[in-house]
């Protein structure tokens, strides 16, 4: 009886694991550190320090340590060497992002159709595509193998572009980057910051944050 108990015990720890898309960014690939089309806009963002503040795995050994150590009551962890408390100023300290301005909120769940013509207005995909993307994840959604095909392709078609030095082809290229770039924020806002629970997707509604350019995202906290 002990060692069922204690089985089901274990079994139900091992089940305890994060949600880490920091890999993600770390092995996707980027421009040269030379592009500024490409690093401009992120460092506008207030995002850019986030491209390296990815981590690949994060020990178990440590996630059930600090589960073990938190006090809902206080939200806190007690550590051996006193109290500790996660803090906005540790936030912004860290991970260098706002922690003053508008909020970014979004009660009301996004329909199909509203995240079919976000896709369409900020990504450049076709109407009946983006449709297609968004019936399939049943929602405002982009699942993150999508994104990241659409980045990937993107960025492939502005370097072929680019190295064709074709005075005819600049509006289109600059079109092709505009695309790639926003397709890379999402993805990196996506992994980084508010990772879906399901593991699978993004919610587009991010997006949004968009609209005023790249300057306007660190008006968002």
């Amino acid at each position: 009886m002990f060692f069922l108990l204690l089985l089901f015990q274990v079994r139900k720890v091992r089940t305890v694991k994060p949600i880490n898309h920091g890999a993600k960014i770390m092995n996707l690939r980027r421009p040269s550190s030379n592009q500024h089309w490409f690093y401009g806009p992120l460092k506008e963002s207030g995002l850019l320090d986030l491209v390296y503040l990815g981590y690949a795995t994060v020990p178990h050994a440590l996630l059930m340590t600090l589960c073990e150590r938190w006090h809902t009551e206080i939200s806190s962890f007690h550590m051996p060497l006193g109290e500790m408390t996660t803090t906005l100023d540790d936030v912004t300290c860290l991970m260098h992002l706002p922690i003053k301005g508008r909020m970014l909120s979004h009660p009301k769940k996004k329909s199909q159709t509203e995240g079919a013509n976000m896709m369409v207005r900020h990504l450049d995909v076709m109407e009946a595509v983006a449709e297609k993307i968004c019936g399939e994840e049943y929602g405002a959604y982009i699942g993150y193998k999508t994104s990241r095909e659409y980045y990937e392709n993107y960025l492939d078609v502005a370097t072929r572009l680019a190295e064709a030095e074709d005075p005819g082809v600049e509006q289109e290229l600059q079109r092709v980057r505009t695309a790639c770039v926003k397709c890379y924020l999402l993805y990196l806002v996506g992994c980084m910051l508010f990772g879906d629970k399901s593991n699978k997707r993004i919610e587009l509604v991010y997006l949004r944050t968009m609209e005023d350019g790249y300057v306007g995202m660190r008006g968002y906290s």
